[in-house]
């Protein structure tokens, strides 16, 4: 009887054992099977991020992630989670939340950019298993939370409501100072140079006369006007991107998430530089060693562009010889009679412009006068150019027709078939347009600002006694 008492024994602490062994492998199976599960329509590629995150919580951390990747977040009684310190690069941020929310499990659902994560049903039901232990004595002491409603006290604080402008004040200043991080404030400059530095956040963007360097974040869209434009490693510009008169070099590790137009410089794009828009531009160099883009696209959208625009000059021409055919007779016997002339004066006039634009941009008053002027003088070179091109057209066609029209084709026919040679095209172009600003500098804008002949004054000529 011994024996078998002492077996007995022994085969109920086995039990035991296998017992504890058994809730041991429950549990560890439990942990095992937290996961995020997808719901929506998720993109089979997310954007990479990078992020160094240093002892924050764990929905703080979700939160910069969202920030980074361009999400919009909904958290529905997701924990807080314990302090991460988090330091990635370049990597799915789909992946990055997943590894974040390896603590149990939980539903993440998409609609477009916006992301709900929320305890899946699962977790939920799972929950309560746990609330077997109110058999403790320590759950009698919960209904002392009663002294909380003590509180009611504080509702006497309805006098603190004056007090508590000041004290809601620091945090009302710091959610207004955070929501303007995440869209940013506008910047505006002339005549100046404009730098972001990096992890700054900044909405639109307009330069006039000056260079911008970009290291942080532009929610916006930047426009620069007579200068250049570098968009370096790591930054990042959600809008378009337009430049005028200025290169535009968009470096490795960049992204532009809109457009890019680049008129009248070219633009030099990295191997690893992210552009998602559309790109408009007549050069587009790749890499730092400048190699030009030549692709079947590339090319015809050059044509089609050089095409559209010959054709926009002849239209200007045709209209300037119905209505000022007396006028474009001036420019062009000027031309004809001292072209290298014109072409100097062009120069000058050019760089006279050109300052005067620039000292007008320094002040606020004198930007629209500025873009006012510009405009005009663009008008002023195009009707200037259509002179050259009616003068080179009627030397072509060894005047055997007089039909300034036909002239005119011919020109811009020569200019566009030219206008094709590469490094030619592009002098030939700037020949023309400073021979023709020559030509209306000569003549006085084809002799519309005529000299008051000696002897007349504001009220006529004058009169000399007999």
């Amino acid at each position: 009887m011994r024996f078998v008492s002492v077996s007995t024994r022994v085969l109920s602490s086995r039990r035991a054992a296998a017992l504890l062994v058994a809730a041991l492998g429950l549990s560890v199976s439990g942990a095992a099977r937290a996961e995020v599960s997808r719901e929506g329509v998720w993109p089979a590629a997310e954007p990479e991020v990078s992020l160094d995150v240093s002892r924050a919580p764990r929905n703080e951390a979700i939160k910069r992630l969202a920030q980074e990747a361009g999400w919009s977040l909904v958290l529905n009684n997701v924990p807080p989670g314990d302090p991460v310190d988090l330091r990635v690069q370049d990597q799915p941020a789909d992946r990055v939340l997943e590894l974040l929310l390896a603590d149990g499990d939980y539903v993440a659902t998409r609609d477009g950019d916006l992301i709900a994560i929320a305890p899946s049903d699962r977790a939920q039901r799972s929950a309560p298993a746990l609330p077997a232990l109110p058999a403790l004595p320590a759950a009698p002491e919960p209904p002392a939370a009663p002294e909380p409603p003590a509180a009611p006290e504080p509702p006497a604080a309805p006098e603190p409501p004056q007090a508590a402008a000041p004290a809601a004040s620091p945090d009302d200043a710091a959610a207004e100072q955070d929501a303007p991080r995440r869209r940013g404030r506008d910047r505006f400059v002339t005549g100046g140079s404009l730098r972001i530095e990096r992890g700054e956040v900044v909405h639109d963007v307009s330069v006039v006369g000056g260079s911008l360097d970009v290291w942080g974040t532009v929610t916006g869209d930047i426009d620069v006007m007579g200068g250049s434009t570098h968009i370096h490693e790591g930054a990042r510009v959600r809008g378009d991107v337009s430049t005028v008169g200025g290169p535009l070099t968009v470096a490795d590790g960049a992204r532009v998430d809109g457009d890019v137009d680049v008129v009248g410089g070219p633009l030099r794009r990295g191997e690893r530089a992210l552009i998602r828009g559309d790109v408009n531009n007549e050069i587009t160099l790749r890499g730092d060693d400048g190699e030009p883009e030549a692709t079947g696209a590339s090319l015809a959208r050059r044509a089609g562009g050089a095409m559209t625009r010959t054709a926009l000059l002849f239209a200007l021409g045709a209209v300037m010889l119905a209505l000022w055919p007396r006028r474009m007779e001036v420019l062009k016997v000027e031309i004809a009679a001292r072209p290298m002339r014109s072409f100097a004066l062009g120069v000058v006039g050019a760089l006279g412009a050109l300052a005067l634009a620039v000292a007008l941009c320094v002040t606020l008053i004198g930007v629209p006068f500025a873009v006012i002027g510009l405009l005009l003088a663009f008008i002023a070179a195009a009707v200037g150019g259509c002179a050259v091109l009616e003068t080179a057209g009627a030397a072509l066609a060894g005047h055997r027709t007089r039909n300034p029209y036909v002239h005119l084709a011919i020109g811009c026919l020569g200019l566009l078939l030219l206008g094709a040679i590469p490094f030619v095209g592009g002098a030939l172009h700037g020949v023309v347009v400073l021979i023709g600003a020559g030509a209306l500098v000569a003549t006085r804008l084809a002799n519309l600002l005529r000299p008051r002949p000696r002897g007349e004054g504001a009220g006529g000529p004058y009169r000399t006694a007999p």
